[in-house]
């Protein structure tokens, strides 16, 4: 039996302070940590427009926060970095580098599996970084096996980053690149070739692990994408490759576009597993995701746990129906969430953790104010249901009048 606990924090303001989300939740020895933030108590962004040191409150809230639960930096398994950077491209590995060598201040050695990528916004203006964690304490963290594969690619700068890890039956991969032992780009530009060499790297990790593709519960694709509207060619091409390494039923899979690091990336893949061979695949009929073929997923019930897809507001790919609110978009988008769960007899008060992707309309209005709407419409849907939230202004999503998407982990309580 799975015992939901919602951990207190003083360290500083929080998601809860003025949403519906939660700092941390832990689940037994789970503890899944909210997009953490570089704002004091009255919502103010500190230090706007210095990347080093945001990216410091952003970890020293990190720290209080897995303090609270009576874990440390050290006990985390998977770190996803978002970050915003608004200069030429030629600048980017500057930006990331300097970023970066503060992360490593913090960074344990051995250190999570860990994505990074290059978003448009965050919820609030002068934000330029924001970062999610899961961490593992109890047996699970005296257990874990770290995977790193042989002839792996690396990073630009010695980091103790991991490629995965092995936390009982689950799998955790960080994010993969098409590039080489010294951070160079492999196949610049060709979409299929590098999704395929990334693929290529999860499989050796998953393998590594123990276990195999099928064994993948979820994927998160972040492809390169410009101005505000996805590049659907990419990402076409990407699901197409994406097919050739899986067994049908596929995983459920998120994707929503980024600017990425390295010159001539188009794209970054990490992935979460959990080996159960009791596992069921969960779908709503008739209502293909817009960003999936027939073979994905829309989610996967497995270990108790359920695992969602991004979510949008398209029915079907045929469809050209889309509303243009973004209220009545995250309607659709957590009444789908809902539903899902529901054919895996788990509710919304059920959810661990929700990822909420934005894109911003030509309607008018700020990410703020997007986000404080999609917030009212998730308590009017879930109310009193409190996850951990990471909230995010993507540079596109997998259709054209898309505002909004989200996914969700969710962990059986009863």
């Amino acid at each position: 039996m799975y015992k939901k606990i919602h951990l207190p924090s003083d360290s500083g303001w929080q998601w809860s302070r003025i949403t519906p989300f939660a700092s941390t939740i832990q689940v037994d020895d789970l503890i899944y940590v909210s997009g953490q933030n570089s704002i004091d108590d009255s919502g103010v962004v500190l230090d706007p427009g210095n990347i080093s040191a945001q990216t410091r409150n952003v970890f020293e809230r990190m720290k209080n926060v897995l303090a609270s639960a009576g874990a440390k930096l050290t006990d985390l398994v998977r770190l996803n970095t978002y970050y915003v950077f608004d200069g030429e491209d030629k600048d980017a590995t500057m930006f990331w580098e300097n970023m970066t060598r503060v992360r490593l201040e913090y960074f344990p050695d051995p250190g999570p599996a860990a994505t990074a990528v290059r978003v448009k916004g965050m919820p609030y203006p002068g934000q330029l970084i924001q970062i999610e964690g899961i961490a593992v304490v109890g047996k699970s963290r005296e257990s874990r096996v770290r995977v790193m594969p042989k002839g792996h690619w690396d990073w630009s700068i010695p980091v103790p980053l991991s490629q995965g890890w092995k936390v009982g039956n689950r799998i955790f991969v960080g994010g993969q690149i098409s590039a080489d032992c010294d951070a160079k780009s492999v196949a610049p530009f060709d979409i299929r070739a590098q999704t395929q060499n990334v693929y290529n790297f999860i499989q050796k990790v998953v393998l590594d692990a123990g276990a195999n593709m099928e064994d993948l519960a979820h994927v998160k694709i972040c492809y390169k994408a410009g101005g505000e509207k996805a590049k659907e060619e990419y990402l076409s091409e990407i699901l197409s490759v994406t097919e050739e390494f899986f067994r049908s039923p596929g995983p459920a899979v998120t994707a929503f576009g980024v600017d990425l690091l390295y010159p001539g990336l188009v794209l970054e893949i990490d992935a979460m597993g959990l080996v159960d061979p009791n596992r069921r695949r969960l779908t709503l009929e008739g209502e293909g995701s817009a960003c999936q073929s027939k073979m994905l997923s829309d989610g996967w019930h497995a270990a108790g746990e359920i695992y969602v897809s991004g979510q949008n507001a398209m029915p079907d790919k045929s469809s050209l129906k889309i509303s243009t609110g973004i209220e009545d978009q995250a309607k659709i988008v957590f009444q789908r969430i809902e539903r899902i769960l529901a054919s895996g007899n788990i509710g919304m008060g059920d959810i661990t953790k929700l990822n909420l992707f934005f894109l911003r309309g030509e309607q008018g209005g700020g990410f703020t104010e997007d986000f404080h709407k999609v917030a009212e419409v998730w308590e009017k849907i879930a109310p009193s249901t409190n996850p951990s939230m990471t909230a995010v202004q993507t540079h596109g999503l997998p259709a054209d009048g898309l505002l909004f998407q989200a996914d969700c982990i969710a962990i059986n309580s009863n």
